[in-house]
């Protein structure tokens, strides 16, 4: 069984660009570079697991510049801080893999370029688009049976017509188009495998478990949906407002909880705009039922609609409220 909690909490945590991409570089020529910085991509549109070069032109000499990227969902990463030369250039070839996970996410990347002495603040777009995998080869069977296809529900996988006692490589993509790695698993005597994983908060939309083979490189896959569901059952309502009701990246939110049992500990989490869920902690409930507690939004969260609940370990009772997140970074 594989459980897939810890990823979902690293997506809030964490999410953004997570792998890099491939291009020659074209370079854009001003009139003056000393009044005016470029920051030149080769072309418009790329595919997962590439590798791109950015080349920066106008900035002061020997200039500290920073770059940063603006995912598809408008969380923003740093990537670097550079160096130009005496020309006010740089050339930046590599955008490390800082979150350390497989695939891009597919969709439009804005790269930022700013220096530090002078301000010149400069941007170029990328699409990404998913990237060419091997088909499932002939003869080959994966299947994904769910007992119900909603979160929190298990998947029980089954192949067949591999090698006798083969060994086999697993992942997951996930509907943008992120791949986990889930491990080994090797077939009994017959070809046949038999794996089991649990899919509790994860983002709803279609899914595709792979399977291939070490040796032989057999491959199997198999597409499934996942839809929404509430994971809890509730025995009443409390009450949760959110201020603001709407804000950008980078604000504080305050969370103020009512009509809860005196005393328990209430368990926060939010719903993304994806509608996968991250635990968010617990709050101790004050003797008049109620609670107040802040949480600050990074850029690293995506921007939309997220739903906060408020659920009382001991009363069951629970609170929801909706919270707007527009973007607070750079957005072209």
């Amino acid at each position: 069984m594989h459980i897939l909690c810890n990823r979902l909490h690293r997506r809030m945590l964490l999410m953004g660009f997570t792998a890099s991409l491939a291009m020659l570089l074209v370079i854009w020529s001003y009139s003056s570079w000393a009044a005016t910085a470029s920051l030149a991509i080769s072309s418009s549109v790329a595919n997962q697991n590439d590798t791109v070069t950015l080349i920066g032109e106008g900035f002061d000499p020997n200039e500290i510049v920073s770059i940063w990227i603006t995912d598809p969902e408008y969380r923003v990463y740093t990537v670097a801080e550079v160096k130009a030369n005496e020309k006010g250039e740089f050339d930046y070839p590599y955008i490390p893999d800082y979150l350390g996970a497989e695939f891009t996410p597919t969709g439009k990347y804005t790269y930022s370029a700013r220096g530090k002495s002078s301000g010149r603040e400069v941007h170029s777009n990328v699409r990404v688009n998913i990237g060419s995998a091997p088909a499932s080869s002939p003869g080959v069977r994966v299947i994904v049976e769910p007992g119900d296809d909603r979160q929190g529900s298990f998947f029980v996988v089954r192949g067949a017509n591999y090698g006798a006692e083969e060994r086999l490589a697993i992942w997951l993509r996930y509907p943008d188009h992120t791949v986990e790695n889930l491990g080994y698993i090797t077939t009994d005597q017959n070809g046949a495998f038999e794996y089991t994983l649990r899919i509790d908060g994860a983002p709803i939309g279609r899914y595709a478990f792979t399977a291939r083979s070490l040796n032989t490189g057999l491959n199997g896959i198999s597409e499934f949906n996942l839809r929404v569901n509430d994971l809890t059952k509730a025995n009443g309502a409390a009450e949760l407002r959110i201020r603001p009701s709407s804000d950008k990246q980078r604000s504080e939110i305050i969370f103020e909880g009512l009509r809860f049992q005196a005393g328990e500990a209430v368990s926060i989490w939010v719903t993304l705009p994806d509608f996968s869920t991250a635990s968010l902690g617990d709050i101790q409930v004050e003797e008049d039922g109620t609670f107040v507690a802040s949480l600050y939004i990074s850029e690293q969260v995506p921007v939309g609609r997220h739903t906060f609940t408020a659920f009382g370990n001991t009363s069951k009772l629970r609170g929801v409220a909706d919270f707007i997140l527009n973007p607070g970074g750079v957005s072209k």
